[in-house]
């Protein structure tokens, strides 16, 4: 084992893109987490106990932990920091260093505010104001540091830069070339069914309410598109517009569903407390070959503004969605180009943290 990367919150997409050298421990899993994936011997439930069996690892050289704007997260990770930095005092082999990827682009003072306080604004500004500080100076605990998109680089650096100049650091946004799982040729392979895919569960800040409303403006079921909604935990019994419908695919059906979809589209919104990060459907989408019709509030619509296979809209406007929609399926079904698109796998980031932290 060369990494052991600490995982709230576990989806199907980290263990396919996790490096063979690496051992996942979750302290939490999604409900799109395929079965046979967490049997893997690499892929193992979160205990302090195996914990301190993973760090005793010989090999080991990096830990990931969860980044710091995940609050919850960020306290179990400084223990984990004290617990690794502990054992490697006790029994000193090599060096083992902290690395954390960063995607969080909400406001840092929105992140940290204090909802409790909001009729008291001088009380809550200084609670934040010192929340923050004590946050920045937790980040020196970390030794090197991936952010996702240049949104969430630039979000942390206006908070946190004076503790930032102690870190390694850089910017590594996702690569968009074909899916590993699928393999090459996928993304300008056979021609597209006339299928809009929506991937997740429809709820408000993904902007479903927005997309069905834009569905119904743009005309697509009359015209022989379909909207499937891919939601891992089924379907809520909702009323649903013509052409609209839903399933609880197993991973390899999301697959399938995306080599045969010729558009997906991902309208998130930005809601209190929560702003879109990365926007998996997003990648997803481009690294099978898929349109996406998107908003500006997805954490990698500024690296992905001018890219061919991307259109982006305004969040909660279901008239300029509906327009989006439409340039999407202009192609009607046809297998998309593929671009070549720059990126970077979870290999190329960890390759980083260990090329940049010797």
């Amino acid at each position: 084992m060369q990494t052991l990367r600490i995982v709230p919150d576990l989806r199907s997409s980290v263990v396919e893109e996790a490096p063979a050298s690496q051992v996942l421990l979750f302290t939490s899993q999604r409900d799109d987490a395929d079965p046979a994936l967490l049997a893997l011997p690499a892929v193992r439930p979160f205990t302090w106990a195996t914990l301190v069996g993973a760090v005793r690892d010989p090999d080991l050289e990096l830990v990931e932990v969860a980044e710091p704007l995940w609050l919850g997260e960020w306290v179990r990770a400084l223990r984990v920091v004290a617990v690794v930095r502990a054992l490697r005092v006790l029994r000193p082999r090599r060096r083992v260093w902290i690395a954390t990827y960063a995607i969080d682009n909400l406001d840092v003072r929105e992140r940290l505010a204090f909802p409790s306080l909001a009729h008291r604004p001088v009380l809550g500004a200084l609670a934040t104001r010192l929340a923050t500080i004590a946050l920045g100076l937790s980040l020196l605990a970390l030794d090197t540091v991936v952010f996702g998109t240049t949104g969430a680089s630039e979000n942390y650096r206006r908070t946190f830069g004076w503790a930032l100049r102690r870190t390694r650091h850089t910017v590594l946004t996702p690569s968009l070339d074909a899916c590993r799982v699928c393999g090459p040729g996928v993304a300008g392979g056979a021609v597209r069914e006339r299928t809009v895919l929506f991937l997740g569960a429809p709820g408000e800040r993904k902007g479903f309410g927005v997309l069905t409303d834009a569905w119904q403006r743009c005309g697509a079921a009359d015209a022989g598109w379909r909207l499937v909604v891919a939601d891992p935990s089924g379907g809520d019994g909702r009323d649903l517009p013509a052409g609209v419908s839903v399933t609880s695919p197993s991973r390899p059906e999301v697959h399938a569903l995306l080599r045969r979809a010729a558009v997906v589209a991902m309208p998130s919104v930005r809601r209190p407390g929560w702003r879109e990060q990365i926007g998996l459907p997003l990648v997803e989408g481009l690294t099978h070959g898929c349109r996406v019709v998107t908003t500006t509030e997805t954490g990698l619509a500024e690296d992905l503004r001018g890219h061919p296979l991307v259109t982006l809209t305004t969040p909660g406007d279901p008239q300029d969605l509906a327009d989006g929609l439409r340039r999407a399926m202009a192609g009607d079904g046809a297998p998309a180009v593929a671009t070549g698109s720059a990126g970077h796998t979870k290999r190329d980031v960890v390759d980083w943290w260990l090329g940049h932290s010797r």
